[in-house]
């Protein structure tokens, strides 16, 4: 298997979502012409919770990536809190959000160039993470040939209330996935919740054995 620089926030890299706390199932079912949910700027601090076996901070960098409407997420691990040398890592993601959803490119580290541009990113494939319409029980599969999954998507809500450590918010949206394997085993399930020119706020995934949850914690300065 090729060795993965970009991969999805949701099921593939880590990465879509569960419940919320303070909203009922009920409500809004399709939401009106929606903000950006992804920002091109922005420096978020999240947490990163594996069972009781104690957590890691880490920070998500948006940028824009020049002459295109890729959107670059860096992901670096928190110097003061990973526990030695081995855990201080940074990675990038791309995504693109177009009229008919948001889109993650799939980049492999050995055909990466060390110098890059929007071009060579689009070279690569990409899976759809989003759907637009956001309409409640919208489902989707993408299939990920070089890792031999299927992943299935499904809106549950476009006008979520969800509490984080580092403030509320509104108007979010929450995506279950569950990724099987080429015999159709389950893998990984678990959501993601977005919010609105903020991007992910939350993201638990429960795979055999484990429960990974990944929280906003806090809103740093641009």
């Amino acid at each position: 298997m090729r060795n993965v620089l970009i991969i999805l926030f949701i099921a593939l890299c880590t990465i879509l979502t569960a419940g919320c706390g303070t909203e009922s199932e009920g409500g809004q079912t399709k939401a009106k012409d929606p903000a950006p949910i992804l920002p091109t700027s922005g420096d978020y601090s999240f947490r990163r919770y594996i069972e009781e076996k104690g957590h890691t901070d880490y920070r998500v960098l948006y940028s824009q990536v020049p002459n295109s409407e890729i959107v670059e997420v860096r992901t670096v691990i928190d110097l003061e809190t990973a526990e030695s040398s081995s855990d201080i890592s940074e990675t990038s993601n791309f995504y693109e959000e177009t009229k008919d959803g948001i889109y993650g490119y799939i980049v492999f580290s050995e055909e990466f160039p060390s110098e890059w541009d929007a071009k060579d990113i689009k070279k690569f494939p990409k899976t759809k993470i989003i759907a637009y319409p956001l309409e409640v029980s919208t489902s989707w599969t993408e299939e990920i040939e070089d890792f031999d999954l299927k992943i299935t998507y499904h809106i549950r809500k476009v006008d979520a209330e969800i509490k984080t450590p580092a403030k509320t918010f509104k108007d979010c949206i929450i995506i279950d996935f569950e990724e099987k394997d080429k015999d159709g085993n389950t893998l990984r399930k678990g959501n993601s919740a977005f919010a609105p020119n903020v991007g992910w706020i939350r993201h638990e995934v429960e795979a055999e054995v484990l429960k990974d949850v990944h929280k906003l914690i806090k809103i740093n300065e641009r």
